[in-house]
């Protein structure tokens, strides 16, 4: 999952936020976020010819998440939905953790054009993937609290921008982390 994908994720939530305020009605906010999700999809796979799947997996979730809160008539299911996307991104993050390192380095390697995955890379990006899960686990933990018992605006800050806001810290961390590591791996090529 990249970073494109994350943003592309936010779409719907922040078309969810924009319809809540200006028409105040739930339902016509889920519609709207739902309708919009589906023709991102659509746009995507006729610019690209391919479907994201995380992408089409969050499509399906603001749908299904959409209907059930209609039907309901309670927005905390579609509300559940950044927390049920983040948990797949965990169940990823921990299969590319607990892989072989030659399928991690094949992974990358396909993922990202144009670089080569040494073996010693490979422990800090299972250090990094094992950091992220435990900050996409807090940010679950954020986003369920904040559906169950906050009000809408405050959930919507910590399902959207909150996400980005608390993760520049943990980017810093991990930036100062990969510097360190390149200067001592260079003093080791010497």
């Amino acid at each position: 999952m990249n970073l494109l994908t994350l943003l592309l994720q936010m779409l719907p939530l922040l078309v969810f936020i924009i319809a809540d305020t200006v028409f105040n009605n739930v339902k016509a906010s889920i519609i709207i976020a739902v309708i919009f999700a589906i023709g991102q999809s659509i746009f995507f796979y006729l610019k690209t010819g391919r479907f994201d799947w995380f992408i089409l997996l969050d499509v399906v979730l603001i749908a299904g998440l959409g209907i059930i809160s209609i039907v309901l008539k309670n927005d905390l299911f579609f509300k559940i939905k950044p927390a049920i996307i983040e948990a797949a991104a965990i169940i990823f993050f921990l299969v590319l953790i607990f892989s072989p390192d030659t399928f991690l380095a094949g992974y990358f390697g396909r993922m990202i054009q144009g670089v080569k995955f040494r073996p010693e890379m490979i422990a800090p990006l299972k250090t990094m993937l094992g950091y992220m899960c435990v900050y996409i686990l807090l940010h679950i933990a954020a986003v369920l609290y904040t559906a169950f018992y906050s009000s809408r605006k405050m959930w919507a800050f910590v399902s959207g921008p909150g996400f980005y806001f608390l993760f520049i810290p943990v980017m810093i961390i991990i930036l100062i982390r990969a510097k360190l590591f390149r200067k001592k791996t260079k003093h080791y090529q010497l």
